[in-house]
C-alpha cells in the first residue's frame, strides 16, 4: 500500500462522513429490507401474488413501527411528567450515600451525578418525536423501493459479478446476522421487561423496549440500557430490589448474547473482538447512533471488499477472527 492508497482512503472516509446524514436512510433502508425480505418471499412462494405480498409486508411493518412508537412516546412523556419526583428521591439518596462514604472516611464526590440533565434529555426526545416520524417515512420509501426489487437482486449480481456465489453467501450470512440478532434482541426485551414489571419497576415496556434496542449495539449496548431500569429501581424499591435486578439483567443479557447467540449463529460473521469494539467507535464516528447498531455488518461489508482483491486480502484476514487459515477449518 503507497502513499497515494492511503491519501484515497483518507478522502473516501472524508466523504462518507460529509454524506453521512443522506447515508443513514440508505443503511437503515437496506437494514429493514434485509429483514423484510424473506417474509415477502414467503408469501410469494406459497402463491399471493406478489404485489399482495409486497402490501402486506410493508404494510405489516408500518402497523408494528407505528404501534411500538406511540407506546413508547407516550411512556416517555408520562415519565417526563414524572421525572421531577424521581430526581428529587435521586438526589436524597446521592446525598445519603455520600454521607455513608464520609462515615467510612472514603473521598467520592458524587455531586457531578446531580447535574444530569435528565429532563432535558427526555425533553429534546419528545421534541424530536416529529422530526422521527418524517425519517421513518423517508427510510418506509427506500424499503418500498428495494424490497419490490429484492426479487431481482440475485439476478443483478449474477450479471456484474464473476463469482456470484460468494455475493449470494455473504448476503446469506449478514441476513443470517440480522434476523438472529433482531430475534434475540426481541428475546431480551421481553424478558427485561417481565423481570421490570415483576419487581413493580415503573415503565418496564419502555426499559424493555430500550433493551431490545440497545442489544444490536455490540459490547456496551446491554450495559446502557441496563442502567436506566436498575436506577429506576433503586429509587422506587432501594438496594435490594435494585440488587436483584441488577443481578438478573447480567444474567438475562450473558445468558442470550454469550451462550444462545453463538450457539444459533455459530461462526457467525468471523470477526476479531477487537476489531469488533473499535469498529463500534469508527462507524459511531462516522454514522452517529445508527453507525453504533450497524457497526458489525458495515465492517463485514469493509471486510467482504478486502477480499474481493489479492493485494488487500491481508487486511481482511487481519480483520478475521481467525489469524491462521488453518485453524479456522480445524473449527
Amino acid at each position: 500500500m503507497n502513499i497515494y492508497h492511503i491519501a484515497a482512503a483518507f478522502v473516501i472516509i472524508l466523504a462518507l462522513k460529509y454524506l453521512s446524514a443522506i447515508l443513514v436512510y440508505m443503511i437503515l433502508a437496506i437494514f429493514f429490507t434485509i429483514l423484510l425480505a424473506p417474509i415477502f418471499r414467503f408469501f410469494d412462494r406459497y402463491g399471493m401474488p406478489a404485489i399482495a405480498a409486497y402490501f402486506i409486508t410493508l404494510a405489516g411493518f408500518v402497523l408494528i413501527f407505528s404501534g411500538v412508537f406511540l407506546i413508547v412516546e407516550s411512556s416517555a412523556r408520562e415519565f417526563g411528567t414524572n421525572l421531577p419526583f424521581y430526581e428529587e428521591r435521586f438526589s436524597n439518596l446521592l446525598e445519603e450515600t455520600q454521607k455513608l462514604l464520609h462515615q467510612y472516611q472514603l473521598q467520592l464526590d458524587l455531586s457531578m451525578l446531580k447535574s444530569l440533565d435528565l429532563m432535558g434529555i427526555v425533553k429534546k426526545f419528545l421534541a424530536n418525536a416529529g422530526n422521527i416520524l418524517k425519517s421513518f417515512l423517508i427510510v418506509v420509501i427506500g424499503v418500498s423501493f428495494l424490497l419490490f426489487e429484492s426479487k431481482d437482486f440475485g439476478k443483478k449480481i449474477t450479471a456484474v459479478t464473476e463469482n456470484p456465489a460468494y455475493f449470494e453467501a455473504f448476503f446469506a450470512s449478514v441476513q443470517k446476522y440480522f434476523i438472529i440478532k433482531t430475534l434475540t434482541s426481541f428475546l431480551t426485551g421481553v424478558l427485561v421487561g417481565s423481570m421490570l414489571s415483576f419487581f413493580g419497576v415503573p415503565y418496564a415496556f419502555l426499559f424493555g423496549f430500550l433493551a431490545f434496542l440497545f442489544n444490536y449495539i455490540p459490547v456496551v449496548g446491554s450495559i446502557v440500557a441496563a442502567i436506566p431500569g436498575i436506577v429506576l429501581a433503586l429509587i422506587t424499591y432501594g438496594i435490594d430490589t435494585a440488587l436483584y435486578v441488577t443481578i438478573l439483567y447480567l444474567i438475562i443479557n450473558i445468558s442470550i448474547s454469550n451462550v444462545i447467540e453463538p450457539k444459533i449463529m455459530g461462526e457467525g460473521l468471523n470477526l476479531s473482538p477487537a476489531v469488533v469494539f473499535f469498529s463500534l467507535i469508527f462507524w459511531g464516528w462516522m454514522f452517529g447512533i445508527v453507525g453504533t447498531f450497524f457497526a458489525v455488518p458495515l465492517t463485514m461489508t469493509l471486510k467482504l471488499a478486502f477480499e474481493s482483491s489479492p493485494k488487500t486480502r491481508w487486511m481482511a484476514q487481519m480483520l478475521s477472527n481467525y489469524s491462521d487459515p488453518k485453524d479456522r477449518n480445524r473449527t
